[in-house]
């Protein structure tokens, strides 16, 4: 038959996977050229078409692109398959045929008999297109109903993460190429699961999620047989710490794939009702002590750093070098004169922390004294290391005060456990109110939203004060007495002496706040700092039963039993008064006394310049108009130049 000027004959072929025979574009244009010949369509001049390995619900296709292209240059005369799920197996077959028919294309389906030259064509197209995209919804179905008797027989469903691996159950059965295809079961891979345990163990120990992808990437941790990038990234790293796979609990089905007309998949949820829910404690890698102190984190940054629904933020943020410390000070001391968290700055060799609003504008901050850092790190350790292990009458009373409190919380738990659970009962239902409010569209808006989220945040307030009551009333727990608490500082003495990391965060734990202050002697621009804190009592007594296993029932009560105690102000100074400081008041009142200036050089041991000028700096720093004028004189002092 004659073919239209630039246009061709186009013959289309395609298969799914690469799990499926190369070969199958090569055995479809055969029977495509067969059936032309039989039709008496010359096929000599065909333009071949192959998709290899690509799905028909997909439209998106790089081949399937050119012919849409050549569709809409009018280059098809006929475009040729096997059959029509060859073309699409999408909602949008009908929708291209009646397009290319429109461009002045023809469409033959060979396998099917469909002709868009015969009368009728559409309705078999439709017919066709119906029955191939609900074939493959339907082959999701038995695929899914598969997954899921292998969950139900504990088998593996092709949803291990990292950490684990699958294997035969019968290696025999897997060599034979033909049966139903063999079971596999699913295993601990150690190789990966070390780096599980240290994923959870930095996160615990106040590591950033950051910093612990960079840390996996240096240390070039392998990351799985999913991913083919070895660096990781934060949000790998958030997955794992949020998978409960790791405790043995194996959720399955909690999404499914949807399509939309143009094949594109998203993966949607599906309703608690229908997921499951396995329990496998023989693939538990995380205890849950860890898990549980991982997962209270996680909800700690997501209230710190998080939003509330609709996006709006939630507050101020807190500082990131009080999570997460650049060194032991950074972000733990302030400026006395402004409030001001100091900055850290370098002087050649030397790095200080200095106020970021001195010298500003008049108004600025007046502190010009910084802090030497190296010099303030080794006095604070060594006097908290000294500190804890002396055993202060403060130390003694905070103790004695959180014994009591225990027991007076214990006593008061009962009647408070009932309250609270009527309460949180009020509070569900109405949280079911507003729920359905909004879900109904009687209620729209941010306020209806605000107030779910407020309801919602009190829920969780009251469920963890009667968990915390429950366990105390299941099994009433007690401090430790005071030899083993005494142990336990020495164990944080050495923890503040070898410094690194941990300690920095022990300190922004038991301090909170250190305020930076200036000393200055009279008359001169220059002094030293000075440091002022108090000890925050309740989160020592914290990190000193933290590492208790014998005590962990402790760590929920302790968390939710408020005492206020604060240790007395410590004060340390950071340099001291030159001699010249020190003698300029005594000097100052021998001068009134008119004793001569040998005697003075003999009192103080200053030579005779430098008693003069600290004499000098002091008078006129008290506003003195009588100085001395020692020109001529054989006192033999020297005036300052």
């Amino acid at each position: 038959m004659p073919i239209k000027k630039n246009s061709y004959v186009v013959i289309y072929t395609r298969y799914s996977s690469d799990l499926q025979s190369a070969k199958s574009c090569v055995d479809q244009e055969r029977e495509i050229r067969d059936s032309l010949s039989r039709i008496e369509i010359d096929h000599s001049d065909a333009i071949v078409i192959y998709d290899e390995a690509e799905s028909g619900t997909k439209v998106l296709r790089d081949q399937f692109a050119r012919i849409e292209a050549m569709m809409s240059a009018g280059e098809i005369d006929i475009l040729v398959v096997d059959d029509q799920s060859r073309l699409s197996r999408a909602d949008n077959a009908f929708g291209f045929i009646t397009d290319l028919v429109y461009a002045g294309g023809r469409f033959i389906s060979t396998g099917e008999g469909i002709d868009t030259n015969q009368t009728g064509w559409e309705l078999r197209v439709k017919v066709m297109e119906l029955h191939n995209s609900t074939t493959i919804r339907e082959l999701g179905r038995r695929v899914r109903r598969g997954q899921l008797g292998r969950v139900f027989s504990h088998l593996s469903a092709g949803d291990f993460t990292y950490g684990y691996e699958s294997f035969f159950i019968n290696p025999e059965q897997a060599l034979e190429t033909r049966g139903p295809k063999p079971e596999r079961g699913i295993r601990v891979n150690e190789a990966e699961a070390v780096w599980i345990r240290r994923i959870f163990d930095w996160f615990n120990r106040g590591r950033s999620i950051s910093w612990i992808a960079e840390e996996l990437t240096r240390q070039q941790a392998p990351k799985g047989h999913r991913r083919q990038s070895k660096r990781w990234k934060p949000m790998h790293v958030r997955e794992k710490l949020d998978n409960a796979k790791y405790v043995g609990q194996w959720t399955w089905g909690k999404t499914r794939s949807i399509r939309n007309s143009q094949g594109k998949k998203k993966q949607v949820p599906v309703k608690k009702e229908l997921q499951v829910v396995d329990k496998r404690d023989e693939l538990r890698i995380i205890d849950d002590a860890t898990w549980q102190k991982a997962e209270a984190r996680l909800k700690y940054l997501k209230d710190v750093y998080g939003t509330k629904p609709g996006h709006k933020r939630r507050g101020p943020k807190i500082h990131h070098t009080a999570l997460y410390p650049d060194g032991l000070l950074p972000g733990l001391i302030f400026c006395a004169g402004c409030g001001a968290r100091m900055w850290q700055a370098s002087s050649g060799e030397r790095d200080y922390l200095g106020c970021p609003n001195r010298g500003k504008d008049d108004d600025g901050c007046s502190q010009t004294t910084r802090v030497p850092m190296a010099k303030a790190e080794a006095v604070l350790l060594e006097f908290l290391a000294r500190l804890l292990t002396s055993w202060p009458e403060w130390l003694d009373a905070a103790l004695m005060a959180m014994r009591y409190r225990i027991q007076e919380v214990a006593t008061e738990t009962p009647q408070s456990l009932a309250y609270d659970e009527r309460q949180l009962r009020e509070v569900e239902s109405q949280i079911a109110n507003l729920v359905d409010a909004l879900a109904d569209g009687r209620s729209k808006g941010t306020a209806v939203r605000d107030r779910l989220d407020q309801e919602e945040q009190r829920a969780e307030h009251l469920r963890k004060k009667i968990d915390v009551a429950r366990k105390l009333i299941a099994a009433p727990v007690e401090l430790p007495d005071d030899a083993w608490i005494s142990e336990q500082l020495g164990d944080l003495t050495l923890l503040l002496r070898n410094g690194g990391y941990e300690a920095s965060l022990f300190l922004r734990e038991i301090l909170g706040r250190v305020e930076a202050d200036q000393v200055i002697a009279p008359g001169k621009k220059r002094g030293y700092a000075r440091l002022r804190f108090r000890l925050n009592l309740p989160e020592l007594v914290k990190a000193t039963l933290r590492e208790a296993s014998s005590h962990s029932s402790l760590q929920s009560v302790l968390e939710n039993v408020g005492l206020d105690a604060s240790s007395e102000e410590f004060i340390l100074d950071l340099g001291g008064p030159t001699p010249m400081d020190h003698w300029a008041p005594k000097i100052t009142e021998l001068r009134a006394r008119g004793v001569k200036w040998k005697e003075i050089v003999e009192i103080t041991g200053l030579d005779l310049n430098r008693a003069y000028r600290s004499w000098k700096r002091f008078v006129d720093a008290q506003g003195d108009d009588g100085i001395d004028n020692v020109a001529g004189r054989d006192d033999g002092a020297e005036e300052e130049d």
